[in-house]
């Protein structure tokens, strides 16, 4: 025992230099410090174990002047210890977080197997040998693989009632014609669409109305579909974050799920990122925009549209009409945004009216100018168009300063170092993102090495309301917004602007 305690504190010592030792290795594999940082940590790191060693191994007598050493250098070794296993602890998570939800998935897409709500299927199972709608304008290998799925679980051989359009499916099953339908998720929107209708001089009776699929159908089982790289987006790009020049497409997707799932995109932000003068201009385009759909060869649809056949669509589409490359996106469906609202501990934003929003069941109220919000207040402001003037195009107003507000924050040196981690961790499966692990560390780093302050700029295209027929729903007139070339013009020109590295004012956003 007295040889034990005698060599306690060199034991001690070498325990806490093999602490240190490891929360340094991990600062320099996690990658996601700048190296001036890593260094200082390293260099603090060496100074305090000198520290400690002088507290430890120096040779101590009771009731000497020097007996308090040995104690002290117990209290720091232990606060050594608890530090070290915190700090990897919280490097590992934010790793991990980071590698979470950058991860790619394979899975393209999610067919529902739809009955009608008071059909006595209460399985797939039960669907033995039925009548089943298809799309057959729909990826015909897509189907396939839906078909040999249902009758392997059923041992039956199903009736293929095919149909060349969404609302003609929904019809033949809201009309008996078919026992279940099979429905790719994403299109589930375009049937409960409340601004369809039919052409002039048709009888209303001819109007289709499926605002209650919801109500008046039940999903008995999910077919998920696999994919090979060739069906996700190209998530591809050669520039360096650090300090080259990049466009990224912000999406917010029309799903409450938990998780996020391929659908309508609401949100259509497209933001040019200029890292070597700290500038960005969010363009945002509103969601009824009538331009070419990528997946249809051009033909003409509502932009929310493009978001149902996969978040590249609509990065083509963008990408066509404002004439950039789109190198990367970020999306998020309601449950992230506002798991990333409560992260954050809320955001300031700005509003250009006073205004009282009831979405969603709730009462909010928000006073023209700064309003600090938590998540539900921050979502409503986000999602209100019906109680602001200006609509859609207010919206999309809001949800840039929102933006704005929360790049703010987020690119705070506070928010990095202290809740980087589970700001992350928060969003897994509620936000996706083509940025690698390693292009979102450099960018953390890139912040907490210059801590600059970001000029960001917005400006919103508009167009003329009009009620067309689209691509995606081609037997229904619903409403669109043709463009306003002029405007897509300016926004052409600011996002080059800010490419050459130009540095904007409040009035160059003004179109004149």
């Amino acid at each position: 025992m007295k040889e034990f305690k005698k060599n306690f504190p060199t034991l001690l010592w070498a325990i806490v230099t093999v602490f240190e030792m490891i929360l340094a290795a991990y600062m320099a594999l996690t990658d996601l410090l700048p190296l001036n940082l890593l260094l200082a940590l390293v260099l603090l790191l060496i100074l305090i174990a000198a520290l400690n060693s002088l507290l430890l191994l120096t040779p101590v007598r009771k009731k000497r002047k020097n007996a308090w050493k040995r104690p002290v250098g117990y209290l720091l070794s232990s606060v050594l210890i608890l530090t070290s296993v915190a700090g990897v602890f919280y490097l590992t998570r934010t790793k991990s977080a980071i590698d979470a939800v950058t991860a790619k998935s394979n899975v393209v897409a999610t067919l529902g197997v739809y009955t009608l709500s008071d059909n006595s299927a209460s399985d797939i199972k039960d669907l033995k040998d039925a009548t089943i709608g298809f799309l057959d304008t729909y990826d015909a290998s897509r189907n396939e693989e839906a078909v040999k799925e249902i009758n392997k679980i059923t041992g039956g051989d199903l009736i293929k009632e095919n149909c060349t359009g969404v609302f003609e499916l929904a019809g033949v099953l809201y009309d008996g014609t078919a026992d279940a339908i099979v429905l790719d998720e994403a299109f589930v929107t375009l049937l409960t669409e409340s601004e369809i209708e039919a052409d002039e001089g048709a009888e209303a009776a001819e109007i289709p109305n499926y605002s209650d699929f919801g109500e008046r159908t039940k999903l008995v089982y999910e077919i998920p579909i696999y994919g090979d790289a060739s069906e996700v987006a190209d998530d591809t790009s050669d520039k360096n974050v650090s300090n080259e020049t990049f466009v990224i497409y912000i999406s917010g997707s029309d799903t409450r799920n938990a998780k996020l799932t391929t659908s309508r995109s609401d949100v259509n932000i497209l933001a040019e990122v200029n890292p070597a003068t700290h500038e960005i201009i969010m363009i945002n385009t509103p969601r009824d925009y009538y331009i070419g759909n990528p997946a249809g060869g051009g033909a003409k649809d509502k932009l929310t549209h493009l978001g149902i056949y996969g978040i590249d669509n609509s990065m083509k589409g963008l990408s066509e009409l404002y004439g950039v490359d789109v190198d990367y996106y970020v999306q998020i469906n309601f449950n992230g945004f506002k798991e990333l609202i409560n992260q954050l501990g809320g955001v300031t934003v700005e509003s250009q009216y006073d205004f009282t929003s009831y979405i969603y069941g709730g009462t909010y109220s928000y006073t023209k100018g700064l309003n600090t919000l938590n998540a539900d207040e921050a979502l409503a402001f986000c999602r209100e168009r019906m109680e602001v003037p200006g609509g859609d195009v207010t919206r999309g107003v809001h949800q840039m300063a929102t933006i704005k507000a929360v790049i703010d924050k987020v690119t705070s040196s506070e928010t990095i170092l202290t809740n980087y981690s589970g700001l992350m961790s928060g969003l897994e499966g509620t936000f996706t993102t083509s940025f690698t692990s390693e292009e979102i560390s450099n960018l953390v780093k890139m912040q907490l090495e210059d801590n600059a302050k970001w000029n960001i700029h917005s400006f919103t295209v508009q167009g003329t309301g009009d009620k067309n027929t689209t691509y995606s729903a081609p037997s229904t007139y619903c409403y669109v917004m043709n463009p306003n070339e002029d405007l897509v013009n300016f926004a052409k020109d600011l996002l080059q602007r800010v490419s050459e590295g130009e540095t904007l004012s409040d009035e160059d956003v003004i179109y004149q």
